[in-house]
């Protein structure tokens, strides 16, 4: 019997370095690479083509580029629109009273995505999505119109492509 516990002791204690030990690998972390193009292709060269999105930093500095080339162009839309709210549609209904219609473009909608191309000549593409929506309002002239509370009626989605040549936006 003083064997038999004597072989326990003998096993455990031979057992908790190692035990120990595997907790603390555990705990430790080792190097991490936060630029690898794969797990396990610490060989690969990083290069532009196969750099992961957050780190291009030319990609994010024509993403930028490009999103203040969007406000503009969003608000000379916005401005040169057929039904603007200066350009108003006012339509006389049948009861006498008048409808008044116009567009805006929300610029809290505005999406820009900018990606790389292909093309030697155009570098970059970029896609420009947004709501446009439809106010109404109606009122009992149409100098009145001018003036009245305008609720959203309708919204129809738009996207624009754009290519980067040149270096500009078109």
């Amino acid at each position: 019997m003083i064997k038999y516990f004597s072989y326990i002791i003998l096993a455990v204690a031979l057992c908790a370095p190692i035990a120990f030990d595997a907790q603390a690998e555990d705990v430790q972390a080792g190097p991490v690479d936060v630029a690898a193009i794969a797990p396990g292709n610490a060989n690969t060269q990083v290069t532009s083509k196969n750099l992961p999105l957050y780190l291009d930093e030319d990609l994010a500095s024509k993403h930028a580029d490009f999103s203040s080339f969007a406000k503009t162009k969003v608000s000379t839309l916005n401005r040169n629109h057929r039904l603007s709210k200066s350009r108003m549609q006012i339509i006389q209904q049948p009861d006498g009273s008048f409808l008044a219609r116009f567009h805006s473009i929300d610029n809290t909608s505005l999406v820009c995505k900018v990606r790389r191309s292909k093309s030697k000549s155009i570098p970059y593409v970029a896609i420009l999505s947004y709501k446009e929506k439809v106010f109404e309002a109606v009122a009992a002239s149409r100098a009145a119109c001018r003036s009245a509370e305008f609720i959203p009626v309708a919204v129809i989605p738009n996207r624009h492509i754009f290519s980067y040549k040149k270096g500009r936006w078109q």
